[in-house]
C-alpha cells in the first residue's frame, strides 16, 4: 500500500501531528507514506529567515516542493511536480487536503486514469456571508460540485463541514471520517498549567484579520465600559487589521492589549489567565483554539459560524454559541455574554466535564489510516 498526500503548508501543527502519527503506525511494515508539501507556509504564519528544514521536529517521509510562502509559489510549477511524482511514486491511494489549487482538477483526471483512490479533507463551512447569491458563487459552487463528483472519499472535520459538503451533492456514504482533534499531548508537555486563572480576563487567539470579527470585541468592550465592567481582553495575534485595531483600543480607553504573535508553547500564559475564550468569527472552518483552550481547562464563546460551533462547543453544554456578535447593547446576544461571564465559575465546571474528551487524536489518526489503508 502507497499513500501519497498532497498537502500545501509543511509548517502545519495539527496535520503534521496526523502524518507522524499515520507513519508512525505504517513504518515497520511494507506501507509507505509520502506528503508532498507545496510550500513552507503562509506569509502570515511564520518568518521562513528563521526556518531550518533540518530542525522540523517530525520524522514522516516528506518532500518540499517550493522553500517559500505559500502565496509565492507558483502553482502551475506545483501542479506540474504532482502529476509527475504521481505517476513515479504510483500510489494507491491521494489525499487532497483541499480543493482550492489549480492542481486539484488535474490530479483527479489523473487518477481515474491510474485507478487511484482519491480522498479528500474537508475543513470548508457553509457561511451566510461569503455565499451569496452571485454570479462568482454560482461558477464555484458548480466547480465544487463537479471535484467532489469525482472524488472518492472524504474526511470531514465535523458536523458544519458534513454540512456543506451535503450542500454539495456528496452523499452519506462518500464522507468516511467526520472528526477534528489536535495533539493533546505535545501541547499539555509545551504548556503550563500551573498557573494563576482571573476572572475579569478574556482572550482571543488568532489572526487580527476581517474574518475573525474582531470589530464586534470592541463593541462589546464599548458596552462594558459603559456598564462600569472592568473585563480585560487579550487579543493573542497579528494580522492586517492589527494598527486599525490599536487605534480604536486608544480611541474609547479600553481595557484591551494586542500581544502580537505568541509561540506555540506560550499560549497557556494566556490561556490560564483568562476566564474564557472567545471566538466571533463571520467565517472560521474550525476554530482549533477552542480545542487549546478546553484542554487548559477554560470555557469557550464562540459564533454560530465556527465550524467548532454545535459540534466542540455545544451552546449551554459545553460552552456558549452566539447567533450574532454584531450585537446592539440591548440584544439578547450582549445579555447572553455578559450572563455567562459573571456566571462563569459556576458554569464552567459542568461544561469542562461535559467537554472532557476534547475530541479523541488518536481515534482520528487510527480513523484516517484505516481509510486510507480500505482498498
Amino acid at each position: 500500500m502507497k499513500i501519497l498526500i498532497l498537502h500545501n503548508q509543511l509548517w502545519s501543527q495539527y496535520k503534521s501531528f496526523i502524518y507522524q502519527g499515520i507513519y508512525d503506525k505504517i513504518k515497520d511494515s511494507n506501507d509507505e507514506l509520502m506528503v508532498l508539501q507545496s510550500s513552507i507556509c503562509e506569509k502570515s504564519r511564520f518568518d521562513i529567515k528563521e526556518f531550518k528544514q533540518e530542525e522540523f521536529p517530525y520524522t514522516y517521509p516528506y518532500k518540499l516542493l517550493n522553500y517559500d510562502y505559500l502565496e509565492n509559489s507558483n502553482q502551475f510549477i506545483t501542479t506540474l511536480k504532482w502529476l509527475k511524482y504521481i505517476i513515479k511514486f504510483r500510489p494507491n491511494v491521494i489525499n487532497l487536503t483541499g480543493y482550492q489549487e489549480m492542481g486539484t482538477l488535474p490530479v483527479l483526471f489523473l487518477s481515474k486514469l491510474m485507478n487511484i483512490k482519491t480522498i479528500m479533507t474537508n475543513e470548508s463551512v457553509y457561511s451566510k456571508v461569503l455565499h451569496e447569491g452571485s454570479l462568482v458563487y454560482y461558477f464555484k459552487y458548480i466547480y465544487k460540485r463537479f471535484v467532489f463528483f469525482l472524488t472518492d472519499g472524504f474526511f470531514s472535520y465535523g458536523i458544519k463541514s458534513n454540512d456543506f459538503l451535503f450542500r454539495h451533492g456528496v452523499g452519506k456514504k462518500k464522507i468516511l471520517l467526520f472528526l477534528n482533534s489536535f495533539d493533546k499531548t505535545k501541547f499539555s508537555q509545551n504548556n503550563s498549567f500551573d498557573l494563576e486563572q482571573s476572572n475579569k480576563t478574556i482572550v482571543f487567539v488568532g489572526r487580527l484579520s476581517p474574518e475573525k470579527n474582531i470589530d464586534s470585541l470592541i463593541s462589546l468592550f464599548r458596552f462594558f465600559k459603559s456598564d462600569h465592567l472592568d473585563y480585560k481582553l487579550f487579543l493573542v495575534g497579528d494580522g492586517p487589521l492589527k494598527d486599525k485595531l490599536q487605534n480604536d483600543i486608544l480611541k474609547y480607553d479600553l481595557n484591551i492589549e494586542i500581544t502580537g504573535s505568541v509561540l506555540w508553547n506560550e499560549l497557556s500564559n494566556y490561556y490560564k489567565k483568562s476566564i474564557c475564550l472567545i471566538l466571533p468569527s463571520v467565517n472560521e472552518t474550525w476554530g482549533m483554539v477552542a480545542n487549546e483552550a478546553i484542554q487548559m481547562g477554560i470555557s469557550v464563546i464562540c459564533s454560530s459560524s465556527c465550524g467548532c460551533a454545535n459540534d466542540l462547543v455545544i451552546d449551554n453544554y459545553s460552552g456558549l454559541v452566539v447567533d450574532n456578535f454584531d450585537f446592539a447593547k440591548e440584544d439578547f446576544s450582549y445579555s447572553k455574554i455578559l450572563n455567562f461571564l459573571e456566571n462563569n465559575k459556576f458554569v464552567n465546571k459542568k461544561f469542562l466535564k461535559n467537554n472532557a474528551l476534547v475530541f479523541d487524536s488518536e481515534r482520528l489518526i487510527i480513523d484516517s489510516l484505516y481509510h486510507l489503508s480500505d482498498n
